[in-house]
């Protein structure tokens, strides 16, 4: 791949007048008043950076938007030595934008990366990228709710059914009268429609979308990342209302399977509205699904070549296949079923192309096996261990993929207590605990652990007439705990416990954190201090927990009302499903969040085993 440092252009004399140009320009549109004193000076960062990335400070909106917006410029390599016209891409939330000594690689999208990449391998146009910054106050603070303001189009219905006005048409309006005017005087442009974009993720990939679907006059391509189809930031009257031809866009929709549910739900309705006004697969809108992605910037990363190939690819590709996956899943073939999943059908091109086709619907062979639901008609939900099939089709052929769902781990037995236990951290009144953690579940949890003396713990559960026990005996070798962080950025431990009816509870995903799910998470006290669990007030009622330092780790100790089981169960309680990781922050860690010792994978990812944790009451 092509990094920014080696694709720096070297500016010529001509590209440097330009510039200068390009500053008077901006001051003239400014005023001068609006100018950020914190920003660094345009002429001194360019020729400072002698790069490829030109910075434009604060440029004033008139009242249009939330407020002033820094723009930076990447021109793509080789700008000045050619007199080629390029078409352009306005990106919002532009700060993060680009790979810059002030962004990490978790902190941009990273656009000119994929870029370069696709311009090396001779599969798109090169473009022009305008970084487009959200609004600051002359402090160089952001603007309170400014993405709100100019990304949520205007008039739209919020989810109590009244209509809310934004600045999403002043902002509109900006771009179009007053920074696209300037880029197109400035540099070599295809100012048409059909070559002009706009780009956004999340907020900004709503906005990317309503820009490019309300004003084609404007644009006419719309590459939208993880878009929130749904109220503050839109209303159903952002499609339904559409009235006449499909506009002459094209549009690049994505999401990842491992976002918030709603943002591939609904971005899933959201394409099949469009296929029913005319849209079509493959030439004026694509849409994909990233397996296993989350709601990063990272994961854009992940799908900006595939985007960016679409909107400036030099021709159409191929269709070459058609397959059937799971969504989480990062493998093709058999869908190995461990827990409940979502199927999407893929439409496979040349050059890796591949898109999500999300009118598809499905047929299992075997109901005994897997049953079909979801609101989507594609989620998997798992009966039985064993194998069957599932088919849809594509432009009048049968597609089929076989299924295999694993058998559930084994349960364990929890055992009544009649000796009183008393909730102080002090594990001398419980039985040997009988579950032993020391080494991850996965790799990728861990980055600096050097081994059980590193991190490793014991846990165990019993049960009275009132409470439900659960103790963790914790040894971690340096203790990095404080009052004023969460336990999952420090030294800590999390007691996940689903006591829902056995189809909920069987096949939960994690879900509903204080509603269907309880979760108790501690740091370690030091001695003389007193903590409350985290989010202690959405905790119900009764129940207790302590987590105290000890001389070789920590010990955390919760009592749950069987009350509160009961009621979960809906009668009395049989069975709960548990699971615990504890964290460890020793301050010299290269992962995220530290590392992560789980009793069982995550239940909120692919690696979840269907039941796994349950625990039989004996």
């Amino acid at each position: 791949m092509i990094n920014a440092r080696s694709c720096s252009i070297r500016f010529s004399v001509s590209a440097i007048i330009k510039t200068c140009v390009l500053i008077f320009a901006v001051m003239a549109l400014s005023g001068c008043s609006v100018f950020n004193d914190g920003a660094p000076s345009a002429s001194t960062d360019l020729l400072s950076q002698n790069s490829r990335y030109i910075f434009m400070p604060p440029i004033d909106d008139g009242g249009k938007s939330s407020g002033p917006h820094a723009v930076t410029v990447c021109l793509p390599s080789g700008y000045d030595s050619t007199d080629r016209r390029y078409p352009v891409i306005y990106v919002l939330d532009g700060e993060s934008s680009f790979m810059t000594r002030q962004n990490g690689m978790t902190a941009t999208i990273a656009y000119e990366l994929a870029h370069d990449q696709l311009v090396h391998d001779g599969l798109i146009q090169p473009a022009i990228f305008v970084a487009i910054h959200n609004s600051q106050d002359s402090s160089g603070k952001p603007i309170p709710g400014n993405r709100r303001m100019d990304y949520a189009p205007s008039d739209q219905t919020n989810k109590e059914g009244i209509i809310e006005t934004t600045k999403g048409e002043g902002y509109y309006e900006f771009i179009a009268s007053t920074i696209k005017p300037l880029i197109d005087k400035t540099y070599r442009t295809r100012p048409e429609p059909a070559s002009t974009g706009v780009a956004g993720f999340s907020a900004g990939g709503i906005g990317a979308f309503w820009m490019t679907y309300h004003h084609p006059e404007t644009f006419g391509m719309g590459l939208c990342q993880s878009p929130p189809f749904r109220p503050p930031w839109a209303g159903k009257e952002l499609i339904d209302e559409h009235k006449g031809a499909v506009p002459p866009v094209r549009l690049w929709i994505d999401a990842g399977s491992r976002e918030y549910d709603f943002i591939y739900k609904d971005a899933y309705v959201a394409y099949r509205k469009l296929i029913a006004q005319g849209f079509r697969l493959n030439e004026n809108l694509a849409f994909y699904t990233g397996h296993n992605h989350g709601h990063e910037k990272f994961d854009c990363n992940r799908r900006m070549r595939s985007a960016l190939y679409f909107l400036l690819r030099t021709e159409t590709p191929k269709l070459t296949s058609v397959e059937i996956t799971e969504m989480d899943s990062v493998e093709g073939g058999t869908i190995s079923l461990t827990r409940p999943g979502h199927v999407v059908l893929e439409t496979v091109y040349d050059n890796w192309f591949r898109l999500t086709d999300c009118t598809a619907e499905f047929k299992v062979a075997n109901p005994d096996i897997v049953i079909l639901g979801g609101n989507s008609g594609n989620e998997l939900r798992p009966k039985a261990a064993g194998q069957t099939t599932i088919a849809s089709t594509f432009d009048g052929r049968e597609i089929i993929q076989q299924i295999e769902v694993i058998a559930p781990k084994a349960q364990e037995k929890c055992n009544s207590t009649l000796k009183s236990v008393v909730i102080d951290g002090d594990l001398s009144d419980w039985p040997a605990l009988p579950f032993q953690v020391d080494k991850p579940q996965n790799k990728n949890d861990v980055s600096a652990w050097s081994g059980p003396a590193d991190l490793s713990y014991r846990f165990g559960c019993m049960y009275d007439d009132k409470y439900f026990y659960v103790a963790v005996q914790v040894t971690d070798e340096h203790l990095d705990s404080v009052p004023e962080k969460d336990p999952w950025f420090q030294d800590g431990v999390e007691v996940r416990i689903d006591a829902r009816p056995e189809e909920e509870r069987l096949f939960g995903k994690g879900e509903n954190e204080f509603k269907d799910i309880l979760l108790v998470a501690m740091s370690p006290a030091r001695t003389g201090e007193t903590r409350a669990p985290f989010n202690a007030a959405k905790l119900p009622d009764g129940v207790k927990a302590v987590c105290v330092a000890t001389d070789n780790g920590y010990n955390a100790e919760i009592a749950i009302p069987v009350a509160y089981l009961n009621d979960k169960a809906g009668g009395q309680w049989p069975a709960v499903r548990i699971n615990v990781v504890v964290n460890d922050f020793d301050g010299d860690y290269k992962g995220f969040r530290g590392d992560k010792l789980w009793w069982q994978p995550d239940w909120r990812t692919p690696d979840n085993t269907w039941g796994s944790g349950t625990f039989l009451k004996k």
